[in-house]
């Protein structure tokens, strides 16, 4: 198995089907399913099970893709490392990103370095914390900008300044039109439908019961954006770091601090302790610093 033989059944296993593969790869069919069906002989078990439409794969096939795409995204990572060894000022950024933090904060940071290094082009991937750390260890991310906390024995990190947490609802909202005062008390909230991020729960669970009363969760998601969605659909009341706010674009959604206990949380840069870095990593990590107080956990 060499890495053509890679490329030609990842492109079968991603487009679900050998003719739009062959299409992707450039080549006709009968060659491609002759190149699969060799490389099953050669490994002596079946990858997949050929259908009118589609293929399946199989469990050799499942376990196959996931080692295909760690050597493919090796491949990959190796080649940008080439690339920019020398200076970094061109090359591929590959940066994970937790949704609310790739669309606010990362957009300045982002124009700002592009000023400096023009030549280099970005990947970025969005998802959870959990998700980024995975395109970390995998070596797919060079940096990913996550919400603590993480594990600080396996990553490095420079952190932002704290973030607080805020309440965003519809004007029509039951209950919530006696709150005239820029900000809430958290007693404010019992009661209320809540919708909040998974990762915040504990945080406002622990602190309502510290103010005497239970949270009423109506919702809890790995993504800020459909609470957001809900909020504006006048479903409930959603709890979000303030950067979030902005995800949606609709001027009608009222946002309040909340305070008596004020609820915040922080974001950070990370990078996988003893890895090499890229030098454009480097460059980018270093502009970073320079505008942010690095955590206790950084080193170089």
């Amino acid at each position: 198995m060499d890495i053509r033989d890679i490329q030609y059944f990842l492109a079968i296993a991603e487009e679900g089907n050998i003719s739009a593969a062959a299409k992707r790869l450039h080549m006709a069919q009968p060659p491609l399913s002759r190149q699969i069906k060799k490389l099953e002989d050669q490994l002596g078990v079946q990858l997949m099970e050929r259908g009118k439409r589609k293929i399946k794969l199989t469990a050799a096939g499942h376990l196959l893709r996931k080692r295909a795409e760690q050597i493919a995204d090796l491949l990959n990572t190796t080649t940008k490392e080439l690339l920019d060894f020398d200076t970094g000022i061109r090359g591929i950024l590959s940066i994970g990103a937790v949704t609310a933090s790739g669309a606010t904060l990362l957009p300045n940071f982002i124009k700002t370095f592009r000023s400096l290094y023009p030549n280099v082009t970005f990947r970025i991937r969005e998802g959870e914390t959990s998700r980024i750390t995975e395109l970390l260890d995998r070596g797919i991310v060079d940096l990913g900008m996550v919400r603590t906390p993480f594990d600080t024995n396996t990553y490095e990190s420079v952190t932002l300044p704290n973030e607080p947490l805020v309440i965003v609802y519809s004007p029509n909202h039951p209950g919530m039109e006696t709150i005239t005062t820029p900000t809430v008390n958290l007693s404010d909230l019992e009661d209320k439908p809540l919708m909040i991020h998974r990762k915040f729960e504990n945080q406002l669970t622990t602190y309502c019961r510290q103010a005497g009363f239970s949270p009423y969760i109506l919702c809890e998601s790995d993504d800020v954006m459909p609470i957001l969605a809900w909020a504006d659909a006048n479903i409930g009341v959603a709890v979000v770091p303030r950067s979030a706010v902005g995800l949606i674009p609709r001027t009608n959604l009222i946002t309040k601090e909340i305070a008596n206990p004020a609820l915040e949380t922080t974001a950070a840069i990370i990078w996988v302790r003893n890895r090499y870095m890229s030098a454009t990593a480097l460059h980018f990590l270093n502009l970073f610093m320079a505008g942010n107080t690095p955590s206790s956990s950084s080193q170089f």
